[in-house]
């Protein structure tokens, strides 16, 4: 294992980690009290650049998203570029190096992080918060959905750990689901990954990738809010005054996914007992934002950004 770490404008520490197997990207962007907090993703990546580049956008949302669930640290994110092969072995050795930090970075499970890697993983380091994240941020994802609307009918785009866990919480409510994957849906009614956006819903339910958010998808949506799973959704930031402009409401990501970060923080800290309180904060901090930006003629993504940017001292 080899660590060179990487001078990057805006961001405290980032190290690149050659893993015997894989390279992976260590963001820090903020170190609040000492800590910050940010999951492992691992996925197929065009370049390094690409991968440095989800890192760093992924590590500035996490620093956001602790400060608008109460939870005291930074944000950080770990990309792996997927391993082709020795897939243990590469993850044993990411632990070694998480370890070596000596607890500034405290870790969690992320997009193709699998659970069997978190298994893995705590063999080498005690910083990685175990449990089912799925579960946690589906959770916070319908307090947040709940404080836009009362959804009776939800598109979701992704019906991976979160989205299928949102599925089940939303089909035991009764709303009404139509969902797309791009490996295909059981259980629910479906289509096909492009046609999703042009579903009529109440929600649109973004819970795969980054990004989908973007001139021509927004000018296709037929719901009343965006509200969903997935990390940095949208394309820019423009697309948020897009998707204002059409009269829809955006609920920011890094507001609405929270579960996983206040179920892992809290657990971490010694904070178990303020699990219920941060997971109720979600729907309080949602219907703010969404009362503030009406008054401001602003997104709301905008407004969060905002919020969240003054908390943790980012420059504008």
């Amino acid at each position: 294992m080899k660590s060179e770490k990487i001078e990057r404008k805006g961001f405290e520490r980032v190290y690149r980690v050659e893993l015997e197997g894989a390279i992976a990207f260590l963001v820090l962007h903020r170190l609040i009290e000492g800590r910050a907090f940010g999951g492992i993703r691992i996925r197929k990546y065009e370049s390094e650049e690409s991968a440095l580049n989800d890192a760093g956008r992924l590590a500035l949302a996490m620093s956001r998203k602790a400060a608008m669930a109460g939870i005291v640290g930074g944000g950080a994110k770990t990309v792996v570029m997927e391993p082709t092969a020795d897939r243990g072995g590469v993850l044993r050795r990411l632990g070694e190096f998480i370890e070596s930090l000596g607890g500034i970075y405290r870790c969690g499970g992320d997009l193709g992080f699998r659970a069997e890697d978190g298994r893995v993983l705590g063999e080498t380091t005690r910083y990685f918060a175990c449990g089912e994240t799925g579960e946690a941020t589906a959770r916070s994802v319908w307090i947040a959905m709940r404080a836009a609307c009362i959804p009776r009918s939800v598109a979701i785009q992704g019906l991976g750990t979160v989205g299928l866990a949102l599925a089940r919480r939303l089909e035991k409510e009764g709303v009404r689901l139509v969902a797309s994957d791009v490996a295909g849906v059981r259980g629910y009614p479906s289509a096909d990954p492009d046609s999703i956006y042009e579903q009529e819903c109440d929600v649109f339910s973004p819970c795969a990738v980054e990004g989908v958010l973007n001139r021509e998808t927004i000018g296709r949506l037929r719901c009343r809010v965006v509200c969903g799973a997935a990390n940095n959704p949208l394309s820019g930031d423009e697309d948020a005054e897009r998707i204002r402009a059409r009269g829809i409401r955006y609920v920011p990501d890094f507001v609405a996914n929270a579960g996983a970060l206040i179920e892992g923080a809290s657990r971490m800290l010694g904070e178990e007992n303020r699990v219920e309180e941060r997971m109720r904060a979600v729907g309080d901090r949602v219907r703010e934002i969404l009362a503030r930006a009406d008054r401001e003629g602003r997104s709301p993504h905008a407004v969060a950004v905002r919020m969240a940017d003054e908390m943790i001292g980012e420059e504008a």
